[in-house]
């Protein structure tokens, strides 16, 4: 599996969740999280079509992903905090690849989960300060 590889899982199951989530928000949140999918959707897309243009085969997405049950609003707001910090997680991982056309990707796509994780910390109250978003802990 490659570092492009795993990003594009981090994405699917972004997108899982966020369909799961979004349902149980309202307000600011909700109009955020729906632009949020949106742009998974986007990079999913970009995604693709990278893969295509260097013959490559992408796996496809999983027909379900392991979540917990969402019971409210703030349990939803839980678990798109943890995907965005995950998907940023994976991009960031992925820029220290040695393969230039994979590295390059990458860094596209943390600067693009970067501002995500950043939105939806504002968002759900959090602070949106991080000089290494997706760096582990």
């Amino acid at each position: 599996m490659t570092v492009v590889d795993t990003g594009l899982a981090a994405e699917y199951a972004a997108i899982y969740a966020y369909s799961a989530a979004a349902v149980h928000l309202d307000g600011d949140p909700r109009w955020i999280a729906e632009e949020l999918e949106a742009e998974h959707r986007s990079r999913r897309d970009a995604l693709l079509d990278f893969y295509d243009e260097h013959g490559l085969e992408a796996a496809p997405s999983l027909a379900g992903y392991d979540i917990e049950p969402i019971a409210d609003a703030a349990g939803a707001q839980r678990l798109l905090l943890a995907v965005e910090t995950n998907v940023t997680t994976a991009w960031r991982a992925g820029v220290a690849s040695t393969e230039p056309r994979d590295r390059e990707i990458c860094l596209r796509m943390y600067g693009d989960a970067a501002v995500a994780l950043a939105r939806w910390r504002i968002a759900v109250g959090e602070s949106a300060a991080d000089p290494w978003p997706g760096r582990p802990e």
